[in-house]
């Protein structure tokens, strides 16, 4: 800047004629990157010589020029394309992507937490109270799609009542689970916790279940050692519709509430199940972290969070702001909600929640009503794999022997009703999903480094020796500049 500003000032001063001025633009496009006043003036006096010499050394700086440019322009293509390279890594870091690590480890304990078994009867209420009860029959059966006159004598007692008073009288622990035990030696009605049994039942969208293991505590081991063995009465003399007769079992974390019939297997009578099942943990990142969990998400009014407690959740919102009631009052009443009666149910219960079920499953209404709800941050799950065989006579016969008479059965009887189930963990291991970032700051970190190695041969310390030597050599600059313009001030004077 100062070569340039003394250049103008000579121009402006008249000092320069064509020659001068012809060297000015000469020394412009030499571009030095320290121009002192020594250095101008004896630029001026070699233009002062004969023409055959300045021609020479015309050359000369040409050719100088001409490497000095090239070298300037191999710079500049490694400089834009490492800039390139940079806003592309750059680019790719900020979009975050994302890749998914599966491992498998063994538990460090000799045992794992069992999981929660909860189970089902299809049938929601018993034959032979809707038969001792004609008019609640004919108002259990309408309920749906039906008309009913509430204001009749007949049913107006009834208007009042609630779903969960139907599920009173359905089957109980004691008429269902025939036979609980663990590894074949604790039966389930000796194994408590903190002097409560290790069962509990719950009334919901299913109708009455039961649920083994409900707090978590249980350990087990692998193989038959530490299975579940469970002998159930399916009651088929009790069943309203005899089109389908099974239970429905749901194998879960006891963190969350399982509806059984979405998400269970069934079981049908006269045949054993035998379920294997594996561990599975799944870890999700968080949307700031490119991934599609939101850990905000926490314990929800059905347990801890999951996508099915979710869409549940979404249900009941949906029932309460249509008919200022819900169904079934959730495990976890946050919210205060208020139990639909009987009649309430009919006018409005039953038809929002088919409405629901059709917009969130119907494309055509996808956009009418949304429920936001993301994949989970940590979840367990349990793939299961599961045998089947069939009940001999055999062993009905013996079971006919201790427990025909209890329920009036013959070894037919049996076989149309019990079935067998038992829940054992296949193996120690667990398989843990994980999604981790596939660019992370640590490779773009490298990249940058990687890159500017390569295309430009610069590292950390290359830098650090670059900003010493530029400050290096402005320092001698300006030290240069300070003592001519000195020497220049004495001869004057």
């Amino acid at each position: 800047k100062q070569w340039y500003q003394r250049r103008v000032r000579g121009m402006s001063y008249g000092r320069f004629g064509g020659e001068e001025f012809t060297t000015f633009l000469r020394d412009l496009f030499k571009l030095p990157f320290c121009y002192s006043y020594d250095d101008d003036q004896q630029a001026v006096r070699q233009s002062d010589k004969n023409g055959e010499k300045a021609e020479v050394i015309s050359w000369r700086q040409t050719g100088k020029q001409v490497l000095y440019w090239l070298y300037i322009g191999v710079w500049g293509c490694a400089i834009m394309y490492t800039i390139y390279n940079l806003s592309q890594c750059l680019g790719k870091y900020l979009e975050k992507p994302v890749r998914t690590q599966i491992s498998i480890y063994r538990s460090e304990k000799d045992s794992l937490t069992f999981p929660t078994v909860s189970i089902c009867n299809l049938n929601q209420v018993n034959k032979t109270y809707m038969d001792a009860n004609p008019n609640l029959h004919k108002i259990w059966n309408n309920l749906l799609y039906g008309d009913i006159d509430w204001e009749d004598d007949r049913y107006k007692p009834y208007k009042d009542m609630h779903l969960v008073d139907f599920y009173k009288f359905s089957p109980t622990w004691d008429d269902t689970i025939l036979s609980c035990s663990q590894a074949g030696v604790r039966y389930c009605t000796q194994i408590r916790h903190d002097n409560k049994p290790i069962y509990t039942e719950d009334f919901g969208p299913t109708g009455r279940c039961f649920r083994f293991n409900a707090d978590g505590w249980i350990k087990s081991k692998a193989g038959d050692y530490g299975s579940v063995y469970l002998r159930l009465n399916v009651n088929r003399r009790e069943y309203l519709n005899l089109d389908e007769i099974y239970f429905t079992v749901a194998i879960h974390h006891h963190t969350q509430f399982s509806v059984t019939r979405n998400t269970g297997i069934q079981i049908s009578p006269g045949f054993k199940y035998k379920v294997g099942v594996r561990t599975t943990e799944r870890f999700e990142l968080d949307k700031t972290e490119g991934g599609d969990c939101n850990r905000s998400q926490g314990q929800n009014s059905y347990g801890a969070y999951d996508l099915e407690s979710c869409h549940m959740e979404c249900r009941d919102r949906y029932l309460y702001h249509k008919c200022n009631c819900v169904l079934w009052l959730p495990p976890i009443d946050m919210f205060n909600y208020t139990v639909c009666t009987l009649k309430q149910v009919h006018n409005c219960g039953y038809p929002a929640y088919v409405d629901y079920i059709h917009a969130i499953t119907d494309t055509d209404h996808e956009n009418e009503y949304h429920c936001d709800c993301p994949v989970p941050c940590n979840n367990t799950i349990y793939n299961l794999q599961t045998t089947t065989t069939a009940l001999s006579k055999e062993w009905a016969r013996k079971k006919w022997q201790y427990e025909g008479e209890r329920f009036n059965y013959t070894v037919q009887g049996i076989l149309d009703n019990y079935v067998v189930l038992e829940v054992y963990f296949s193996d120690m291991y667990i398989d843990k999903v994980e999604q981790i970032p596939a660019y992370s700051f640590w490779n773009l970190l490298a990249d940058v480094g990687g890159m500017m190695g390569l295309l430009l041969g610069a590292s950390v310390f290359t830098l650090l020796e670059a900003v010493t030597q530029a400050s290096t050599k402005i320092y001698n600059c300006s030290k240069k500049n300070s003592a001519s313009v000195s020497t220049r001030s004495n001869g004057t004077a």
